[in-house]
C-alpha cells in the first residue's frame, strides 16, 4: 500500500497537517514501499510483475506514475526515473502509439497510448516531441472510442498535456455523456477488463474515478465531478477502501484532487448517534478533523434483536461521509459455502493430531468455477500457530511453475499464482513442522482473483492438536 501512503502523505502536507510524528511514521512506510518497489525493475530498464525479464509496457507507466508523484514528498533517484521514460519511449511505435503487448493487449492501442502519454507528462516530459507525436494520435482517434475506460484514459492525457484545447473539451463532452447518473451520482460502467484486469464494480469505480479526475483537471462538468465523488464515496468498503490497490489509488487520487480544487471544508458540523434512542453520542466536525475515521461504541443498551441506530447531521455544507458497520459470528454459526462460488478452495491436512518435531503435510486444490482465466489469483493459506513452514516445498512449487511467488508471515502463506484457467485446477502440497505442544487453530484459508476481490472462497481455520515428543 505504498502509493495510497504517498497520496495522503502528498494532501497532509499541502493541508499543513502533517505533523513531524505523522511525516516520519509516513516516510518510514514509504521508504520500506520504495526499496521494495525497486526489486519489480528489470534488468535493462522498465518494471514487470515481480521483477522478471520481459518488462511489461503498462505496469512500467504505473512505476513512472507512482514514482512521480513519491518524488513530491520522497526522495527519488532521478537516475531511476529517466531510464524508466527512457525505457518507455524505446518502445513507442513509428506513428506515437504503445501497444501493450501482454493479456491486456485487448485494450488497444488507444488505451496503451494514452495511459503512457499521461505518464510521462506528469513526470515532466510533456514537452518530449515524441510525447506530441502521441497526443496527436490522441487526438485524431479518440472520439471513435466506445469504452468509457479508454475515453476516460485519453481524456487525463490530454488534460494533463493541454487542458484548454479544444480536442481535450471534445473528449471530455464525449466522456460526460457516457455517464450513467442516478439518484444524485455518477459513474461510468466498466465494458472491458481494466489494465489491471478490474471488470464489474471494480472496473467501474477505476472507470469512475478516471474520469472525475479529467474533469477535474479541465474545470469541466462540475455536476458530474460532485455526483462522481458520490458515487465513489457510496463506493468504498467497510475498511475505507475501494476492494482492489488499483481501484483504491484512482479513487484517492480523485478525492485528493477534489479536496485541492474545492479547498477547506465550507462550515463546521455535528454528528449525533443514538442507539435504541437512548445512548447518544456527538462529534463535531471541522477543518481539522474533517479527514479521519470517527469511531463511536456502544457498550450497553442492546436489545436481543432490531437495534436502532439513528443518525443527524447538523451543519456540514456538502459534507460527505460514509457508515461502516461490523459484527462477528462464532465459526459454526457462519452459512454453509454456496454454490456455484466463482473461485474455489479445498484445503487438507493429513492429520490434524501430532507431536512436536512431527511434521503434517498439506493438500491445496483451487479451481476457477466460471469460464475464463484469473490471471493472478492470490491463495492466503493460515497457519496454525507453534508450526513452522518447510520453505524446500514453497521453492520447489516456484521452480515448477505452479506458483509465480509466495510470502510466508507469522499467521500465513499467501501464494501468488498466475492465469488460473477454468476446468485446469491447481494443486500443490507443502509441509509444516510442528514445534511447541498446544491445541489451536489455523486463521482461515482465502483464495480471490486479485483483480476483482469479491469473486472469493474462504474455508473455515482447523483445529490442531500437538501433543509432547515420545
Amino acid at each position: 500500500m505504498t502509493y495510497p501512503n504517498v497520496l495522503v502523505l502528498d494532501y497532509m502536507q499541502r493541508t499543513g497537517q502533517a505533523n513531524p510524528e505523522v511525516q516520519m511514521t509516513a516516510e518510514r512506510y514509504i521508504g520500506l514501499g520504495y526499496q521494495r518497489l525497486l526489486t519489480f525493475e528489470t534488468p535493462g530498464g522498465g518494471f514487470s510483475l515481480f521483477g522478471d525479464l520481459p518488462a511489461d509496457t503498462f505496469l512500467t507507466a504505473y512505476g513512472l506514475l507512482e514514482l512521480s508523484d513519491m518524488s513530491r514528498v520522497y526522495p527519488v533517484d532521478e537516475a531511476l526515473l529517466e531510464r524508466t521514460a527512457w525505457w518507455l519511449f524505446q518502445q513507442q511505435q513509428p506513428d506515437g502509439t504503445w501497444q501493450v503487448d501482454d493479456y491486456r493487449a485487448g485494450r488497444g492501442r488507444l488505451g496503451a497510448t494514452s495511459y503512457v502519454a499521461w505518464a510521462l507528462v506528469q513526470a515532466g516530459y510533456g514537452g518530449d516531441p515524441r510525447v506530441k507525436k502521441a497526443i496527436d494520435y490522441i487526438r485524431q482517434f479518440a472520439l471513435q472510442e466506445e469504452d468509457p475506460y479508454d475515453i476516460a484514459l485519453a481524456a487525463n492525457a490530454l488534460a494533463a498535456y493541454d487542458p484548454r484545447d479544444v480536442s481535450t473539451r471534445a473528449v471530455l463532452d464525449r466522456l460526460y455523456e457516457m455517464g450513467r447518473h442516478e439518484e444524485g451520482r455518477t459513474f461510468w460502467p466498466a465494458r472491458e477488463a481494466s489494465f489491471m484486469g478490474a471488470t464489474g464494480a471494480s472496473g467501474s469505480i477505476e472507470t469512475t474515478a478516471l474520469a472525475v479526475m479529467a474533469f477535474l483537471r479541465a474545470d469541466a462538468y462540475p455536476d458530474a465531478v460532485g455526483d462522481g465523488l458520490a458515487y465513489l464515496v457510496q463506493s468504498k468498503d467497510s475498511w475505507g477502501t475501494w476492494s482492489t490497490t488499483q481501484a483504491t489509488i484512482l479513487s484517492l487520487k480523485a478525492l485528493l484532487l477534489a479536496s485541492e480544487k474545492a479547498g477547506a471544508v465550507a462550515e463546521p458540523a455535528t454528528v449525533r448517534v443514538s442507539l435504541n434512542g437512548e445512548q447518544v453520542q456527538e462529534i463535531a466536525i471541522d477543518e481539522h478533523n474533517a479527514d479521519v475515521v470517527h469511531l463511536v461504541t456502544f457498550d450497553r443498551g442492546f436489545r436481543a434483536r432490531d437495534n436502532r441506530v439513528e443518525i443527524e447531521v447538523q451543519g456540514g455544507g456538502n459534507l460527505m461521509y460514509q457508515v461502516t458497520t461490523r459484527f462477528y459470528l462464532p465459526w459454526e454459526l457462519v452459512p454453509p459455502r454456496e454454490t456455484g462460488e466463482p473461485i474455489a478452495i479445498d484445503l487438507a491436512y493429513d492429520r490434524t493430531t501430532l507431536a512436536v518435531n512431527d511434521t503434517v503435510t498439506v493438500d491445496a486444490t483451487v479451481r476457477l468455477n466460471v469460464p475464463g482465466v484469473v490471471r493472478l489469483a492470490l491463495v492466503d493459506l493460515g497457519l496454525p500457530p507453534g508450526f513452522s513452514v518447510l520453505t524446500e516445498d514453497l521453492e520447489r512449487l516456484v521452480e515448477q511453475g505452479l506458483i509465480a511467488r509466495y510470502e510466508v508471515t507469522g499467521r500465513q502463506i499467501i501464494f501468488y499464482i498466475e492465469d488460473l484457467f477454468e476446468g485446469k485446477p491447481l494443486r500443490f502440497s507443502y509441509r509444516l513442522r510442528a514445534r511447541f505442544p498446544l491445541r489451536a487453530q489455523t486463521l482461515p484459508s482465502v483464495a480471490y482473483d486479485y483483480y476483482n476481490p469479491a469473486n472469493r472462497a474462504v474455508r473455515s481455520p482447523l483445529q490442531i492438536t500437538v501433543s509432547k515428543a515420545p
